[in-house]
């Protein structure tokens, strides 16, 4: 059977979270706080300039499926433009799954759900690349290539048949396929919005993978829904280490797998914050508030901590202050954030 791919577009984004007034200047001096009610004019010119650096988050799935195989593979982008709208930095994931079915209906899910940059020099790519570089230093460099471009010369990035770069500058540092980074890095740019980050901040991604498959043989009654719960989480953070900024989201992809092993792909899968209102979680929300309201909280509760800070913080629902902004499990939220310091 002919593989047919389809592509499933995870535009992931938290709403805008308030700036705090205290925001660092873009200089690194502190400066001194205006006596009047209206704050000095070079604060306020300070305040306008942070405002205007914003944080993206774009995830990209590509789901397909070949009779008693099927594959999801997922791209997310964390990107931080600056002041003028361009790229000032960039962070690459990817996690790619594999399931399988066989005759009697039986599923077989990875072990591994680790991402290729969590997978470091597990993942064999150095050893088969004309530059002899692992895949981290590659869409690293594709990263670095895409710093200081607008998002539309990024979308304009031309690629090959394979998806590789055609400009002999970029090969020369990466030669892997970057069609799906690229569009990965275009959606975190449309998603991108100012909560925090400022000039001389650095974006880092995390990504948390969990298998949510409980049953793995199919039978003429029930199919089985291979799912996988993938929370991304973009963070910016100051020369300190601490948060400035952060939007996180979660897909849900699933392959299903009928008594025969055949395997089939969803058309589509939107993530939780692009379902918005439509997830249905207000009502039984005890604040009221739907799934990316609660993100938008957890991302906001996380501004000004460090790792060691956020790897301190309950995820049993006991910080009244959190659980004044956040009801919902924070579990693989928080692993996603200490993820991202852990790449950085």
């Amino acid at each position: 059977m002919k593989k047919i791919p389809r592509m499933i577009l995870g535009c992931t984004l938290a709403a805008a979270l308030a700036l705090t007034a205290c925001s660092r200047s873009d200089s690194g001096s502190s400066g001194s706080m205006s006596t009047n009610m209206g704050g000095s004019s070079s604060q306020t010119g300070q305040a306008g300039q942070n405002a205007a650096y914003r944080t993206g988050l774009g995830i990209l799935t590509e789901a397909s499926d070949q009779e008693r195989a099927g594959k999801i593979d997922t791209i997310a982008a964390a990107v931080l433009l600056d002041a003028e709208g361009r790229v000032a930095d960039v962070m690459l994931d990817e996690v790619e799954i594999s399931v399988t079915g066989d005759s009697t209906g039986k599923v077989t899910m990875p072990t591994d759900n680790r991402t290729k940059r969590q997978k470091g020099d597990d993942y064999p790519l150095a050893a088969v690349s004309s530059l002899k570089k692992g895949w981290a230093e590659q869409a690293d460099a594709f990263g670095n290539y895409l710093t200081g471009k607008t998002p539309d010369e990024v979308k304009k990035l031309a690629t090959d048949d394979d998806g590789k770069p055609k400009d002999a500058d970029l090969l020369s540092t990466c030669t892997i396929a970057v069609d799906g980074y690229r569009d990965a890095v275009v959606r975190a740019c449309e998603n991108a919005k100012a909560v925090g980050s400022a000039r001389g901040d650095r974006a880092v991604l995390g990504v948390s993978v969990r298998n949510d498959t409980k049953e793995l043989t199919a039978d003429d009654d029930h199919d089985v829904t291979a799912q996988v719960d993938i929370t991304v989480a973009a963070l910016t953070l100051d020369a300190d280490g601490r948060v400035t900024g952060a939007v996180a989201d979660v897909a849900e992809p699933a392959l299903t797998v009928g008594a025969d092993g055949t395997v089939s792909a969803p058309e589509m899968v939107k993530t939780k914050v692009e379902l918005g209102d439509s997830y249905g979680m207000r009502g039984a929300s005890s604040l009221d508030k739907e799934w990316y309201e609660h993100s938008e909280g957890w991302c906001d509760y996380l501004k000004g901590k460090t790792r060691t800070e956020i790897a301190g913080i309950p995820d049993d629902g006991s910080d009244a202050d959190l659980a004044a902004l956040c009801t919902i499990s924070v579990t693989e939220l928080q692993k996603a954030a200490l993820a991202a310091f852990a790449e950085e």
